[in-house]
């Protein structure tokens, strides 16, 4: 089958039963499965939980689906044919579980992750994507889409799946990674505008990235890492995310200060 959207198959079915054991679903559970695809997963979740809402933006895939789960007579499904990034989030606790399309699988994490009502989410996406999603500072793999990531949940890549168990066969490595949201409040917009800001020029010293942001003065910018007590020649991938939220409140300060 072509990939319309950007899929490569789940055919493995240990994996797939690997994928859905990190989920610690119970028979009480919502869950919210993100591309079902032939439903690999979808058929392994069905019967363990409460209720399964599978989207899958094929119309082909999701009407083969919904004929399989009507002829199976199950109750608790709802298949929906649409593109998930348009899909509105239903504001009930859920688990969330997906092989995730490498092409919008980092929007689609973006999307979820500061909601408060999920409480467990089990992706399988490219192992580079996944490598960056848990990344720590002073690694390559650190920046932006890492501290997003840490800032709404705890992170944990799990393990490699082979090429081998994928039809058609990826060119990649792929990763599970398991999710544990923090339920935090989002944070005030300078922090993430900031750090965008801020990776943008990774390899600046930190006081290039902060005098160049929001037009503060290099003067206001040494003062602030001053009362940050962080060395102005350190670099983004350096910092962590309490740097980055101590960083926050300071630059907040001055922003109010001069309007």
């Amino acid at each position: 089958m072509r990939q319309k959207y950007g899929q490569n198959f789940l055919i493995d079915n240990n994996i797939a039963n690997n994928i859905i054991k990190a989920a610690n679903l119970e028979k009480h559970d919502e869950v919210l499965e993100i591309g079902s695809g032939k439903g690999v997963l979808t058929k392994i979740i069905q019967p363990q939980v409460k209720n399964l809402v599978a989207i899958e933006a094929d119309e082909i895939l999701s009407q083969r689906l919904n004929h399989y789960f009507s002829f199976h007579g199950a109750k608790n499904i709802k298949i929906i044919n649409m593109d998930f990034l348009r899909y509105d989030i239903p504001n009930t606790e859920l688990k969330v579980i997906s092989n995730l399309p490498y092409n919008i699988g980092t929007a689609i994490i973006q999307k979820i992750l500061p909601l408060k009502n999920w409480t467990i989410a089990v992706f399988m996406l490219q192992k580079e994507v996944t490598q960056r999603l848990a990344a720590s500072p002073d690694s390559k793999a650190y920046g932006y889409i890492s501290i997003f990531t840490s800032y709404y949940a705890d992170c944990k890549v799990l393990f490699d799946v082979s090429p081998r168990c994928f039809n058609p066969t990826p060119k990649v490595i792929s990763s599970v990674m398991k999710l544990i949201n923090k339920t935090q409040n989002p944070p005030d917009p300078v922090f993430f505008d900031f750090i965008k800001h801020a990776f943008s020029m990774r390899r600046k010293t930190i006081l290039n990235c902060l005098s160049s942001f929001r037009d503060l003065e290099r003067n206001k910018a040494a003062r602030i890492l001053d009362n940050c007590a962080l060395d102005p020649f350190l670099r983004p991938d350096k910092l962590s995310i309490s740097d980055f939220l101590l960083l926050t409140d300071e630059i907040r300060k001055y922003i109010i200060c001069s309007t």
